[in-house]
């Protein structure tokens, strides 16, 4: 076939639609991988800000303190 052929006013409509389908169709697949890299980033991040943050269900404890004699301190 030779290259003048897609010039011919039936078949150049076809090779204009297969282009722009192509450039859509590229377009379409990047901004799909873009969105799904920035999901991915946003989860992660979000991971990162629950460790980050204490828990509210951390366990509790108190400390008291408890005087004994053989650690009473001495003042000289």
């Amino acid at each position: 076939m030779n290259p003048e052929a897609f010039l011919e006013a039936g078949i150049a409509i076809y090779v204009a639609m297969a282009v722009a389908l192509s450039v859509w169709l590229g377009i379409f697949v990047y901004l799909w991988r873009l969105d799904a890299q920035a999901r991915m980033l946003k989860r992660e991040l979000e991971r990162e800000r629950q460790r980050e943050q204490p828990s509210s269900r951390a366990p509790r404890a108190t400390v008291k303190r408890v005087s004994s004699p053989e650690h009473e301190i001495v003042e000289k």
